[in-house]
């Protein structure tokens, strides 16, 4: 008869050597035992063992003639990666953020986050208490000190509101707008369909959380997918959505309305050339 609680956890700690050890028993090879043990050491052998799962066989061996070093040269693809797609989404983020107060505000005023202006009453009062609780987290920053003191409105004007909100809360406020050519646009200034653009940065406010947690990107597939506009069709890799790859495209397309002069596709290229990454892991077209 199978026990209705779950097992406990058996696995005792081991010391760097023992990781190094363990790792050893399942065919891991090492150029340099010292350096590994300064990775393992800074970098968490479960953090690590992400980048190193592709690469096992079933019976928990690991595929031949597999390196430490090839596992951390990933790693640090990845990292480099994350820093790229971060750079892109600030720009992004801070672009939508300041279109989403511009026309919103022009229409309804400087304090428009009132349910009236919102089309799901139920899902605007779980944004507006977001809100409120970010700006209450963030209430020493000098701009929400100078705003209490002087003003009476329980909220800033909304200018001032985006600079505190997440990316998350702002994919959730676009999306709920009621007035549909505030919406318009909006989408309109990326040259975007208002449905995509909101796929778009529902998806963007997932892949920024990811990388704000340091989780693993480079072969990771996206289950929040996001609507190809009809320019990227021919580009983008329509039979992997949620692809990585597909991620990269639609922040080079969106950054380039930004900064025309922006290369990300071409500096993510750069630097899987660098560190001799397979890109069909990521999505890219064979």
């Amino acid at each position: 008869m199978t026990s209705q609680f779950p097992q406990s956890y058996n696995k005792s700690f081991k010391t760097i050597d023992e990781q190094i050890e363990l790792l050893k028993s399942r065919g891991m090879l090492f150029r340099d035992e010292s350096q590994a043990k300064h990775h393992l050491l800074n970098l968490n052998y479960y953090r690590l063992s992400g980048y190193w799962l592709p690469f096992k066989q079933p019976d928990d061996s690991f595929n031949p003639n597999l390196y430490f070093e090839d596992i951390i040269n990933i790693y640090m693809f990845d990292s480099g990666l994350k820093a790229l797609l971060y750079q892109a989404l600030e720009m992004i983020e801070i672009s939508a953020k300041t279109k989403f107060a511009y026309y919103l505000s022009q229409v309804h005023g400087s304090h428009p986050l009132k349910t009236e202006n919102f089309t799901n009453e139920y899902h605007f009062a779980q944004s507006y208490a977001k809100l409120q609780s970010e700006i209450e987290r963030q209430k020493e920053r000098n701009f929400i000190k100078h705003y209490r003191e002087k003003y009476a409105e329980e909220l800033p004007p909304l200018w001032v509101c985006v600079e505190v909100m997440t990316f998350g809360l702002l994919s959730q406020l676009t999306k709920n707008i009621k007035n549909i050519k505030v919406k318009r646009a909006i989408a309109r200034c990326y040259d975007l369909d208002m449905r995509i653009f909101e796929s778009v940065l529902y998806h963007l406010s997932t892949i920024r959380n990811h990388i704000a947690h340091h989780s693993r990107l480079y072969n990771q597939t996206s289950e929040i997918t996001f609507g190809i506009p009809k320019i990227l069709e021919d580009q983008c890799n329509k039979n992997q959505l949620g692809s990585l790859y597909n991620t990269i495209v639609i922040c080079d397309y969106i950054v380039k309305k930004i900064d025309p002069k922006s290369s990300l596709l071409a500096d993510v290229e750069t630097l899987a050339e660098k560190h001799g990454i397979d890109k069909c892991v990521m999505g890219y077209k064979s």
